[in-house]
């Protein structure tokens, strides 16, 4: 876990929740933007995610795991952010479509705690990935 994520979602927590109340995700990268634009950064020493530069690797069919990589905010980021979720293909095995329950508009206050749930989850699991150059010796 990134400590200063876990700051800044214990601080903004309440925009996701908010938005969980409005609307259900319709997809887990609804759930990461979410989460993604309650935790970037606003200050130079900040973790910041840009929740425009969010790319999706899903290499399952039925079911498998998504991969969603995060570049940070400005020109050409070197930094990314990076965060897995598994997915079913259906309500059985796949916790988005488990909570949904294709029912319930607005979600129900059930709902919206298991989408900060998951939406938790997703925070706890971003890892920050580095940039670097090669340069040639």
């Amino acid at each position: 876990m990134i400590p200063a994520i876990i700051k800044r979602w214990e601080e903004n927590k309440g925009q996701v929740e908010k938005t969980f109340r409005e609307k259900h995700p319709d997809s887990y990268v609804d759930v990461v933007r979410a989460v993604v634009e309650a935790v970037k950064g606003e200050a130079y020493d900040e973790p910041d995610l840009d929740p425009d530069r969010i790319h999706t690797i899903d290499d399952g069919h039925y079911q498998g795991t998504l991969l969603f990589v995060i570049g940070a905010q400005g020109y050409q980021p070197s930094d990314y952010y990076a965060v897995s979720v598994g997915y079913g293909s259906c309500s059985g095995c796949d916790t988005l479509q488990a909570i949904n329950g294709y029912s319930d508009d607005p979600p129900t206050d059930k709902q919206v705690s298991d989408y900060m749930t998951l939406a938790l989850h997703i925070v706890q699991g971003l890892r920050h990935i580095a940039g670097y150059s090669l340069q040639e010796a």
